[in-house]
């Protein structure tokens, strides 16, 4: 296994990296989305309240939103110019109602405990410097009978060249991390270039 090289800084830094990216991901996060989605009906999730971690630019939670009529979605995010994009994204989509975004820190979610439906976060773990705490948080913010699903990069040498994997966690460290936290009742499932970590049923 190669070692983790975290980032020094955030993704988003300046607001042509947030353009560049926002063009370049769209079309990826529709098919990832679908993914998402596909298991949240599943769990008959339609209504409530939905928490995005890590929501960068609003294209996750702009396709929740498309999909399931009855939920409120809020996007989470550190990066005021990710957030900045993001806004300008729901003003052009049809869903702008139902969606808003909150300045805020994974380890230390600014939202009251039993507060979300779900939890969902996508490509954000790796950025994370204490996963354990983040998935304290996700519990906390949890209704008792909630749900969440995490996707993620994951580390291997056939990503060795990204910094966005190398910076990812293994499989094995992620379970660690979730045997340490309050987070209960989880499944990680091992893909080639990602992982997800989702409510067993």
């Amino acid at each position: 296994m190669i070692k983790r090289r975290p980032f020094e800084y955030g993704v988003f830094e300046d607001i042509e990296t947030v353009k560049k990216y926002d063009k370049e991901n769209k079309q990826r996060t529709q098919r990832l989305s679908k993914s998402f989605i596909s298991i949240v009906k599943k769990w008959e999730i339609t209504s409530g309240k939905i928490l995005d971690i890590g929501c960068g630019t609003g294209l996750l939670a702009i396709e929740f939103a498309k999909n399931i009529s009855g939920v409120e979605i809020i996007g989470l995010d550190l990066s005021d110019v990710a957030l900045e994009a993001g806004r300008d994204n729901i003003q052009k989509s049809e869903v702008m109602e139902r969606i808003s975004f909150k300045k805020g820190d994974a380890e230390d979610i600014p939202f009251d405990d039993n507060a979300f439906n779900l939890v969902i976060s996508s490509n954000t773990l790796h950025l994370i410097m204490n996963p354990i705490k983040m998935f304290n948080e996700i519990h906390r913010v949890l209704k008792p009978k909630g749900k969440f699903f995490i996707s993620d990069f994951r580390r291997s040498w056939i990503g060795i060249f990204s910094k966005h994997v190398r910076a990812s966690y293994s499989p094995k460290e992620v379970k660690t991390f979730l045997c340490q936290s309050e987070l209960q009742n989880w499944k990680v499932k091992d893909y080639f270039f990602w992982l997800s970590i989702f409510s067993k049923v």
